[in-house]
């Protein structure tokens, strides 16, 4: 019997096969290009409790595409996985979305407490949430307090779907979309550009001679425990230590501005690098210093998420979770989470437009430098954390390093530590 990865693998095949997404390959990992809407959809679903967004204009096969995944993954007809799917509009009401009380046991005699009828897209353990930024921010509330407690409540009664995965699409701004709320942004994992086929897509689509509902019927089906047992296999991926490194070292670029008089960028005014706060700091302008060039830094769950989409995508790709991986990966889970400096971005050879690739160059440079200059600085400071030195002579010889890092974070730490 076919293992999960090699049904995976199936179906990844069947969808171009049936003509059921012809995505432009636009994730490279070690010269190897696939589709990044398809392979982080796939991702998510090997992993629980994740969230990834579909952004992109409309006819961009987001919606069918995880229509079809669901079909799969739960071993369900496509109609099935369809009509459990949450659509946005901005008179959806809560009772729409989650559960409801049947007005019947009002009346009832005994007293008895009345009971929710959850809907069918609160059980689920699939959850699509189609064109999200149709709903106001009052809705989006709900979103993220499902996300935060992986819990649904409503009316006193509390449900707990189990493990899940969670998916959105969502297109441009229209007339009738509202901005996503920051903080639902920072729970959702990943945000991958839906695009268009290009013109050879658009030529096989147009061999396609039978309906979506009745090719779905031909793709590889998982088996139940097949879809239990994908988290586990996670699990097993060891991240490299290089990988490890290089996604600590990533975070604190981003988010060092943090330590500046002010602390809090993100809630008073005028503490923004934007808005002046690095304009005094020495590393201001310097462009291998990221944490200027953005006015977020990101939070602990973007440490998780990197981690995670980095083993579930070397699981999936059958490789090592290693810096390689984490290179291709990490601009699509931060760069929805980070507005960059406008002075920057607007710059060739963004132009204002391609914040994606603005964000994966910021990658980039810090990898690097992980890899690189940092090399004997992050090896001065493990022998101090060892106690193979002491916290004085490491001192001492990471002085004369001219590291954001180094000054921000390891030399307060080892003054802690002496």
């Amino acid at each position: 019997m076919p293992d999960p990865l090699s049904k995976i693998e199936a179906l990844a095949e069947s969808l171009e096969e049936l003509r059921l997404h012809i995505g432009v390959r636009d994730l490279s990992v070690g010269g190897t290009c696939l589709n990044a809407q398809l392979y982080f959809s796939l991702a998510n679903a090997c992993l629980r409790n994740k969230a990834v967004l579909l952004y992109g204009g409309m006819g961009a096969n987001k919606t069918t595409l995880l229509n079809l995944l669901g079909s799969s993954f739960l071993g369900r007809s496509f109609d099935q996985v369809e009509n459990v799917m949450l659509s946005g509009h901005p008179e959806q009401t809560e009772e729409k979305i989650v559960g409801f009380l049947d007005p019947r046991q009002w009346s009832r005699a005994d007293g008895a407490e009345a009971q929710v009828l959850w809907t069918p897209w609160a059980r689920s353990r699939w959850k699509v949430i189609n064109e999200i930024n149709r709903f106001p921010s009052g809705k989006q509330n709900l979103f993220l307090e499902i996300l935060q407690k992986r819990k649904i409540s409503y009316a006193g009664s509390v449900l707990e779907p189990g493990d899940t995965c969670y998916f959105a699409t969502m297109n441009p701004d229209f007339s009738a979309t509202y901005p996503l709320d920051e903080a639902l942004l920072d729970r959702i994992s990943a945000c991958v550009p839906a695009t268009q086929p290009d013109f050879l897509g658009s030529l096989s689509l147009s061999e396609r001679s039978r309906e979506i509902r009745q090719l779905a019927d031909e793709l590889p089906v998982l088996l139940p425990q097949d879809f239990e047992a994908l988290p586990a296999l996670v699990a097993k991926v060891d991240l490299s230590a290089a990988a490890e490194l290089a996604v600590i070292c990533l975070l604190r670029d981003f988010t060092l501005c943090e330590r500046s008089p002010g602390y809090d960028k993100t809630q008073l005014s005028g503490t923004k690098p934007s808005r002046g706060l690095c304009a005094g700091c020495h590393y201001f302008n310097n462009p291998e210093a990221l944490c200027w060039q953005a006015d977020e830094g990101l939070s602990d769950r973007v440490r998780q998420d990197l981690r995670d989409f980095t083993r579930a995508m070397a699981l999936l790709l059958r490789r090592e979770a290693d810096v390689e991986l984490l290179r291709a990966i990490a601009p699509y889970v931060i760069w929805h989470r980070v507005s960059p400096q406008s002075s920057l971005l607007d710059r060739p050879p963004y132009y204002g437009a391609r914040k994606l690739a603005f964000v994966a160059d910021m990658v980039e440079k810090s990898i690097n430098r992980t890899l690189n200059e940092r090399g004997e600085m992050n090896t001065i400071f493990s022998r101090a954390v060892d106690g193979e030195i002491s916290p004085q002579q490491a001192k001492g010889e990471l002085q004369d390093y001219d590291d954001p890092i180094v000054r921000l974070d390891f030399l307060p730490a080892l003054e802690r530590m002496s």
